[in-house]
């Protein structure tokens, strides 16, 4: 069977492989130390088996049950954000970038009383790296190939109980972070469990070593996990977390405005100000990863033109949506280097608002009389306002914009195969703190299967300058490299056009205290406490 049958069906079963029990909502009684806490999600979630989904709300979700040997500080709101040790304790570099040796934390226990040790970090690794494992699944492998985990690394090695050797088939300086992100997470699993309940099993039994424990799932609806007692750290300090599934924006804030939940992501932009005077609490982060954007199909050939996809950057005006759209709470983007990265240049510009200049391209690719496109978007608790003033800025100037719309996880089911044909072009909204996640939507050989080039843009120089930055272990000189590499395809051969960088708003309600809104896409729950 083909790698992408295998993804495809992860993706499916994000909702399938769930339990179906009924939780009561009621924010107000916790009103204390211990509690409930409620978090109003704008999209469902996939499975919670960290190795084998995608997508920011599992990436949550998972966050609070499983850990990685190391992970990003999410207790603090400082960009660049800093690696701290989790299941290790420390770690070492070789000088060639090619072995990172892992000193693992003593006296941690999975959820389910079973010690976490090397042979545990080497059983998850070999899940997905080595056929001749018992344990080894075809889809995590799938998964890992999309990050390239499974091409980077040659060897993992148990030197003693708590100490493992990671060997690179190059150096990869940015190999660190990749595994923290959010398709897929190199979380550790506990072996037990995986023996007791099989690859089917774990998403409906989670068991990591986090300070939360799963309890149940409604699917669309929420999941609930309870502090886990026996957790190695700071134990959590609410008694129940419940993430709330409430897709319409409307709902979303109603429910907050009723004491349902305490806290919801993405309140309605032109609501924000409304609820703060309400007394709630508007946080947000300026160097929050996140960036929506639109991928051209290189295989349609209508949009293998180059004056076309530069007629549609042209078109967008990104500050009026900025302004008028998110009111404050997102910035126009320019390049496809997100705000949460080192890489990331403020001052790069590409394409300025000018519908004139749009249709003068136009014209020259022989549309002037008009041009039809087809264009999937997806449900994702924001409304249409975006995909709309999209729709009518391209109208202005020519492009008839047909809209596909899709619930998320169907539309994910959809993306991540990369488009057909007779699709023109999508839309996203990612983005990670590794430079590198916008080189492998870009590079030839990180097309589906083996990467998130849904677009199927290709150009071999450039590929050339993306590899040398992942290679470059000074910083600055790497982040150079990609800022050339990017500022190069956006001027002069377009495979997006960036439209904002977002500041991921949350607004909680003013009992909240202990939640960090980190520059991440997902958030560290486990402080959250309430106060009269």
């Amino acid at each position: 069977m083909q790698k992408r049958f295998f993804v495809r069906a992860a993706l499916c079963a994000g909702v399938a492989l769930a339990l179906a029990v009924g939780v009561g909502f009621g924010a107000k009684q916790a009103k204390a130390d211990g509690g409930t806490f409620i978090y109003g999600m704008p999209a469902d979630h996939s499975i919670l088996d960290p190795h084998v989904t995608c997508g920011w709300m599992a990436k949550m979700v998972n966050y609070q049950i499983y850990e990685s040997l190391v992970e990003i500080d999410l207790h603090s709101k400082d960009w660049p954000t800093k690696l701290k040790g989790q299941l290790a304790t420390s770690w070492e570099i070789s000088n060639d970038g090619t072995e990172y040796t892992f000193n693992l934390r003593h006296g941690v226990k999975f959820s389910d009383g079973t010690d976490f040790n090397a042979d545990a970090v080497k059983y998850n690794f070999d899940r997905f790296l080595d056929p001749d494992a018992p344990q080894f699944y075809d889809v995590a492998n799938a998964y890992f190939d999309f990050i390239r985990f499974v091409a980077d690394i040659k060897s993992v090695d148990v030197i003693d109980d708590f100490t493992i050797k990671i060997t690179l088939n190059g150096p990869n300086y940015e190999f660190l972070r990749t595994g923290m992100e959010d398709c897929p997470s190199m979380y550790i699993i506990s072996p037990a469990a995986l023996q007791t309940y099989g690859d089917e099993g774990i998403p409906l039994h989670p068991i990591g070593t986090g300070p939360f424990k799963f309890v149940e799932r409604d699917p669309s609806v929420s999941t609930t996990l309870v502090r886990n007692d026996d957790y190695w750290g700071e134990p959590a300090k609410v008694d129940t977390l419940i993430f709330r599934i409430l897709e319409d924006p409307a709902t979303r804030v109603n429910a907050l405005l009723a004491g349902e939940v305490h806290a919801i992501q993405d309140p309605p932009w032109d609501e924000i100000e409304g609820l703060a005077d309400e007394g709630f609490v508007i946080t947000k982060n300026e160097n929050a990863p996140t960036i929506w954007y639109l991928s051209f199909n290189m295989k349609n050939p209508v949009m293998q033109d180059v004056r076309v996809r530069q007629a549609i950057n042209y078109a967008i005006d990104k500050d009026s949506i900025a302004e008028r759209i998110l009111f404050g709470y997102g910035k126009p983007a320019y390049g496809m280097l997100n705000a949460g990265t080192f890489a990331y240049d403020p001052d790069f510009v590409s394409y300025t608002y000018d519908p004139d200049k749009a249709r003068e391209l136009l014209a020259d690719a022989g549309y002037a009389d008009g041009l039809d496109l087809d264009f999937d978007v997806m449900i994702y608790g924001t409304g249409e306002l975006l995909e709309k003033w999209i729709q009518r800025d391209l109208k202005k100037v020519g492009i008839n914009l047909s809209l596909n719309k899709m619930e998320w996880l169907a539309y994910l089911d959809k993306w991540v195969p990369g488009m057909p044909e007779e699709v023109h072009m999508n839309e996203m909204v990612w983005g990670e703190q590794l430079p590198r996640w916008t080189a492998f939507g870009l590079r030839c050989d990180r097309v589906p299967w083996t990467g998130n080039n849904i677009g199927w843009y290709c150009n071999e120089e450039m590929d050339k300058i993306f590899q040398q930055a992942l290679e470059t272990a000074d910083q600055s000189e790497a982040a150079a490299l990609y800022q050339q590499a990017d500022s190069w395809i956006m001027l002069n051969d377009p495979a997006n056009a960036p439209i904002y960088h977002y500041f991921n708003p949350i607004a909680l309600d003013p009992s909240v205290r202990g939640f960090t809104n980190s520059p991440s896409n997902w958030w560290d729950f486990s402080r959250v406490h309430f106060e009269e």
